[in-house]
């Protein structure tokens, strides 16, 4: 049985080979975001990294967690694309919340928590699953490194007007705008607008300058400890999981070291959710997508 999983990401494309159930190889390729790429492009990458991980081979089930692919167009037109090229195959194809999931809970019930340059809650109990947030950064990415950068950004336009004191936190963002004065600062933000990206870049700082006591950087921390909390509650209300001592894992760049916001976030779980199990760590996703392959080629074998 030879089961294939993909992590296909913005940045790049991971596939992972399992035969009988024991990881054997993976190959890697670029990005394959088909919100900004386009479906059929996004579809020739991620085909690319299957066949490259094959290498000859024939599979049983492949599953493939897509960018963009929370929304059914995008899911069902990269699964047209990996079916016509792999026809014998078991193909699904879902957005990047289930198999980080999966990656960091193998099976069962349980929720995962994403928090990098956006967020995104997801939740499965038995057969339902949820997902809350990940709107992107005009409409949502609540407590993610964005959404921290942004309310320096803010702060600092507040500096400007004489509203708020000058301090650390102001500086890190009016160094990233290159601004000095109002003109500046509304030209960086509306005639060459920063990428989601160099905003969401402010966060580190900004959580490292909570952790020494910044009172400004303190409060957005503060923040977005709640904005996260609330993204996982929720999830894991609309599955019947909020009060059944759930698992709940975190991951996303902003997880990956203690600091104030994980104190913050960690606290608010345990006090809001009974008998709380959080799982930090675990493996990369696409570790998770091989899982859920493996589940399909298991059932088709059944």
């Amino acid at each position: 049985m030879i089961a294939i999983g993909v992590d296909a990401g913005g940045t790049s494309t991971v596939a992972a080979l399992s035969r009988d159930g024991d990881a054997v190889r993976e190959a890697h390729r670029g990005g394959a975001n088909a919100a900004v790429m386009g479906i059929d492009d996004a579809a020739d990458v991620i085909i690319g990294a299957i066949r490259d991980v094959l290498d000859g081979a024939h599979p049983d089930a492949i599953y493939v967690g897509a960018a963009g692919a929370a929304r059914p167009r995008i899911a069902d037109g990269i699964a047209e694309n990996v079916r016509a090229a792999f026809r014998k195959a078991r193909v699904a194809v879902g957005d990047d919340t289930a198999i980080a999931l999966r990656a960091a809970i193998p099976a069962g019930d349980g929720a995962v928590l994403i928090a990098g340059t956006g967020s995104v809650a997801y939740a499965e109990c038995g057969e339902r699953a949820q997902r809350v947030g990940g709107l992107g950064y005009l409409a949502g990415d609540e407590g993610s490194a964005f959404w921290i950068g942004l309310q320096a950004i803010k702060l600092y336009g507040r500096v400007l007007d004489g509203r708020a004191a000058r301090d650390e936190t102001s500086e890190v963002a009016a160094r990233a705008l290159d601004a000095t004065d109002r003109t500046a600062y509304l030209d960086a933000l509306y005639e060459a607008p920063l990428r989601p990206s160099a905003i969401a870049a402010l966060a580190p700082s900004i959580i490292a300058f909570a952790g020494k006591g910044n009172r400004a950087s303190t409060k957005i921390v503060q923040q977005a400890a709640q904005e996260l909390g609330d993204l996982t509650k929720a999830a894991l209300k609309a599955v019947d999981l909020l009060d059944r001592s759930p698992r709940v894992a975190l991951a996303g760049g902003l997880f990956r070291e203690n600091s104030l916001l994980t104190f913050l976030l960690e606290t608010r779980l345990n006090g809001d959710v009974p008998g709380l199990a959080i799982v930090k760590g675990g493996d990369e996703p696409v570790r998770g997508a091989l899982r859920l392959a493996e589940r399909a080629a298991s059932a088709a074998s059944a």
